[in-house]
């Protein structure tokens, strides 16, 4: 799923030509900084995977902010996106993409397919 994180906002900037919404969906993806974080402190290795035991990607539920809570705040706080002022559409933008990459992070866990 990891190729998708930037696929889907290119798509929809290809359609839109909004240049706001792409960079917020994109900068969406900086909620995988938690990922180097856990590598900072020691908690996973620099070239080792999360989880070697599943054999898959498993974000989901391990990281601080990849879990269901983060994903509903991220969620209503995407509605911003309606709003006419362009600094709290960004925001919305924001927070729609962390979302994204928190759903394509799911169906990632949930299927096992990645792309």
């Amino acid at each position: 799923m990891f190729l998708l994180h930037y696929v889907i906002p290119f798509l929809y900037f290809i359609l839109s030509k909004n240049r706001s919404m792409l960079f917020g969906l994109l900068l969406g993806n900086l909620i995988d900084l938690d990922h180097v974080y856990y590598r900072i402190i020691g908690k996973v290795g620099w070239l080792e995977s999360a989880c070697p035991k599943f054999g898959m990607q498993c974000s989901w539920g391990f990281y601080p902010l990849h879990n269901l809570s983060f994903a509903i705040i991220f969620l209503f706080s995407s509605s911003l996106i309606f709003l006419k002022n362009r600094k709290i559409k960004f925001i919305g933008w924001l927070s729609l993409g962390a979302f994204l990459n928190l759903f394509l992070d799911y169906i990632h866990l949930a299927t096992g397919i990645g792309i």
